[in-house]
């Protein structure tokens, strides 16, 4: 027996749990030190509107600049949008109808879609697959249909951690989208996968990928042409359109697939959220640290033009650059006329798409810089899901009267929601592995 080593190795245990024991003190006081911080900097920008609006009110009693107090009114509620006078019918998802567990194993979801017709939902997890997902069989009676749901589920490997996901949608002179699931991943790739409704293992592959340098925030698709736009943290937003598609299901691959990429754009900052408005004829982008949306309008040769997110028009070229904020999400309403933008400073706005009109602002939930918020609105419009950080639930406003009218709650955070246009439909997943799918509670 070595009693010199064995001695050795105790003291190498002793001075490495010690060592550990002051590494977690450590950890302890920078975790109060940063919600101190967290704390603090709230209070400042507190007081930097409070500053501001008196400031505003100051002017606009003096008789000087009245205009400012004004327009800053009119950002906070504009009471004009005839399209939400009315509050909403009640008629909304809200019933956790179906719940699947660990659809990616071990991993956490990350990004969730669901097919135009509502039948088929894609999830992305940290796994680096790509699930897709027949969740209408959870619904048959029995204790095993969920875990049915999930064996039965088809796995598409992406390579990286897959961290926005998005279906192609009906495009106009199509009576049914293109069978395609576009995934975007942390590595920068993306893939167009195949994807066909009856789940064959054949007829779900990778057709065509392609990569930006820096990790995916989001992906859409035009609802009017085969387009699919992505954006990235590499400060890129790159445009392709689908050519021929394969016909998985005749015993051969048909014409070969094909991806044209036919603009990209470049910005100083990473492009965090986007989305097409105006019935797919212009992509809206937001680019961290500035003050507006961005749109660009695909029928006038990509002409840009710029809006403010402080509900104040430019001067010129120039906009008010102070925003305590930074747009996370960005989903169009079923019509295509407003935008919905969520924050990381616990505020989402209603915007008229391609104008500065701020038309209603959402609070009651909690979101910061580190928190990742999400919003969705419902088919008929009157109502938006969001996220909310530290909370497991979904939040559901009343747009006409910007109040919020229930919280779904859940088990865990709510990493991403996505709501059919067509129905009552709403897809989440949350960090307690499991993929929900919320019907209107009949």
């Amino acid at each position: 027996m070595d009693l010199l080593a064995d001695i050795g190795q105790e003291d190498q245990l002793t001075s490495a749990r010690e060592e550990n024991r002051v590494l977690l003190a450590k950890v302890k006081e920078l975790t109060v030190r940063v919600h101190e911080l967290n704390a603090t900097n709230a209070a400042l920008l507190a007081e930097v509107e409070m500053y501001r609006a008196e400031f505003a009110s100051t002017k606009s009693s003096s008789g000087i600049g009245s205009y400012v107090g004004e327009e800053r009114k009119e950002a906070l509620v504009d009471d004009g949008a005839d399209d939400f006078v009315t509050a909403g019918n009640g008629i909304f998802a809200s019933d956790p109808a179906v719940t699947l567990p660990k659809m990616h194993g071990i991993s956490n979801p990350l990004c969730c879609s669901l097919h135009p017709n509502d039948t088929l939902m894609a999830t992305g997890g940290a796994d680096g697959n790509l699930i897709l997902c027949q969740w209408g069989v959870a619904l048959a009676p029995g204790d095993e249909s969920s875990k049915k749901a999930v064996d039965d589920s088809i796995k598409v490997a992406c390579g990286a951690p897959v961290i926005s996901s998005a279906f192609a949608q009906v495009t106009k002179g199509r009576g049914s989208p293109l069978p395609l699931v576009a995934a975007g991943c942390m590595d920068g790739s993306v893939s167009i996968i195949h994807c066909g409704l009856d789940l064959e293992d054949s007829a779900n592959r990778v057709l065509y990928s392609f990569k930006h340098e820096k990790y995916v925030k989001t992906i859409c698709w035009s609802p009017s042409e085969q387009l699919v736009a992505s954006a990235s943290a590499d400060g890129t937003i790159k445009l392709h359109r689908v050519g021929n598609v394969p016909n998985m299901f005749d015993g051969s691959d048909g014409d070969e697939f094909s991806l044209e990429l036919i603009q990209s754009f470049h910005f100083d900052g990473p492009v965090e959220a986007m989305c097409f408005v105006d019935e797919g004829n212009s992509l809206c982008c937001y680019v961290r640290e500035t003050s507006y949306l961005t749109y660009f309008d695909l029928k006038e040769e990509y002409k840009q033009s710029k809006y403010s997110l402080n509900g104040k028009p430019a001067i010129g070229d120039r906009f008010d650059d102070h925003v305590s904020f930074s747009v996370l999400s960005l989903q169009p309403c079923p019509a295509g006329k407003y935008v919905a933008a969520a924050t990381d400073a616990a505020r989402n706005i209603i915007m008229e798409a391609k104008t500065d009109r701020i038309v209603r602002n959402l609070y009651g939930h909690n979101n910061d810089g580190f928190s990742n918020p999400k919003i969705a609105w419902s088919s008929s419009g009157q109502y938006i899901y969001g996220n909310s950080q530290n909370e497991n639930c979904v939040c559901v406003w009343d747009v006409a009267s910007a109040s919020m009218v229930k919280r779904l709650e859940g088990d865990a955070f709510v990493r991403d929601i996505y709501s059919s246009s067509t129905t009552d439909t709403v897809a989440t997943v949350s960090f307690d592995k499991t993929a929900k799918v919320w019907l209107n509670e009949m």
